[in-house]
């Protein structure tokens, strides 16, 4: 826009003036001019110039249609841009592990050929392929399309791959079968197919772990705890009777639903035992569900405790990799009061012990247990209670103390009480002022 009289505005200014004055007949003009003032006639002089370059400017503007954006090209968002590929947000990094070393991350990503495994250094950002595309596909078992609508642990994607913990090789997981694949040769080979079974439910295979030292991949398949020995591929079932209506080392829905369970087993920090759920789901009601693939609309049935009917009967056991053909569990005395949550399983440093969470079914009492591994005999470590409600979260841990080597006997204080985390810390500091030390022939706490 130009603007060339104070007075008036500008051109835009003038326009209006000019409009509510009238413009002068061309018969009266001379008459009107005599008497006109000088500023008026300026005025108007000034306010037909600022309309004859503004014309010009508007002939010589670009057509809006030709015209480039300021940003590049215009691209109009239609409904079927909305809802295909890639999002608008971008593309998410699939596929995020640590390395063994603590010093790069893996992941997913796509060249020429495919999909392939790229590392990036944490340190300096450099980034290259660690397993090509081609290598990739014919090493990664395929993984299966599941029918039912995701809940629970369903919406967390499933690891399609995990590291030794030795850092030589790569645990590559699909829906029926384990590969491992060699880093330094690149050779695949398989480690578990249950490809062949008739069942399906029988032979997927869940939850897949390398055990702390690497020699062994523990797994859940039919309901039931597997290992496999990474060098021989030698399979044990380390638990049996496992059903629909009785899972060992598997979760059902409510746990990872409503407490936040991403696993039911856990590896003993020597790779001697696992400790697991086993979950009784009897007592709890079965819903039919439509199965979307099916071309003749399969009905199965999954078990939902609605609030306040019966939730599923939890125990936790401890089984050892070590033995012939059987293996026996040992139960964890968690109390005789079974309609209760065991929201949290964690082994202490030791091996010998394992420490679980168990809250009430009104989720406002809270106790931590210590259970020996051996006879499953238990002790009351502490208890937390709230008015209202207590929050589960995963922050329990056992960290070793560097100087005494001994373990600190309550290692998250995150969520006991104000008296609880009094008392503790009344007893830690009991043990600096006496020095504290196991007496000959009791077990230590060294981990």
């Amino acid at each position: 826009m130009i603007c060339t009289d104070r007075k008036f505005g500008g051109s835009w200014g003038a326009l209006k003036q000019l409009h509510r004055r009238g413009l002068p007949s061309r018969a009266g003009h001379d008459r009107r001019a005599q008497k006109a003032p000088r500023s008026l006639t300026r005025a108007a002089y000034s306010s037909a110039i600022s309309l004859l370059l503004f014309a010009l400017l508007f002939l010589a503007a670009p057509s809006p249609l030709s015209a480039k954006p300021l940003f590049g090209e215009v691209r109009y968002l239609s409904v079927e841009r909305i809802y295909s590929a890639p999002s608008l947000s971008g593309y998410l990094t699939d596929g995020v592990e640590w390395e063994p070393d603590s010093q790069r991350i893996s992941y997913f990503d796509s060249d020429d050929y495919g999909q392939d495994i790229a590392t990036l250094d944490v340190q300096t950002g450099k980034n290259r392929v660690l397993i090509g595309a081609r290598v990739l596909a014919a090493a990664m078992p395929p993984l299966l399309a599941s029918a039912i609508q995701p809940t629970g642990l369903g919406r967390v994607q499933a690891a399609r791959y995990l590291w030794s913990p030795l850092g030589n090789a790569l645990l590559l997981i699909g829906t029926d079968k384990l590969a491992l694949l060699d880093l330094d040769t690149m050779t695949p080979r398989t480690l578990v197919d249950s490809s062949d079974s008739s069942d399906r439910a029988s032979a997927q295979i869940d939850d897949p772990k390398f055990s702390p030292d690497g020699q062994w991949v523990s797994f859940v398949r039919g309901w039931n705890l597997w290992i496999a020995n990474v060098d021989t591929g030698q399979l044990r079932q380390l638990t049996t009777a496992g059903s629909e209506a009785l899972r060992n080392g598997d979760l059902d829905w409510l746990y990872p639903e409503e407490l936040d369970c991403s696993t039911a087993y856990w590896w003993s920090p020597d790779s001697s035992k696992i400790a697991y759920y086993q979950m009784d789901e009897r007592p709890v009601e079965r819903y039919p569900i439509m199965d979307m693939i099916s071309p003749v609309g399969a009905i199965f049935y999954t078990r939902f405790p609605e609030a306040g009917t019966a939730n599923p009967i939890v125990k936790v056991g401890v089984v050892a990799i070590s033995g012939g053909a059987t293996h026996t569990t040992q139960w964890m005395d968690t109390g005789a009061d079974t309609n209760v949550y065991l929201p949290r399983v964690v082994w202490l440093r030791d091996s010998r012990r394992v420490a679980v969470e168990r809250l009430n079914r009104a989720q406002n009492r809270l106790d931590l247990l210590f259970c020996d591994a051996a006879t499953g005999a238990s002790q009351d470590v502490l208890t937390e209670t709230d008015p209202y409600w207590i929050n589960i979260a995963d922050d329990l841990y056992f960290p070793l103390v560097q100087r005494t080597h001994r373990l600190s006997p309550l290692l998250s204080l995150r969520s006991f009480g104000k008296a609880d985390r009094a008392a503790h810390q009344r007893k830690l500091a009991d043990q600096r002022k006496w020095r504290l030390r196991p007496r000959r022939g009791q077990p230590s706490d060294r981990g």
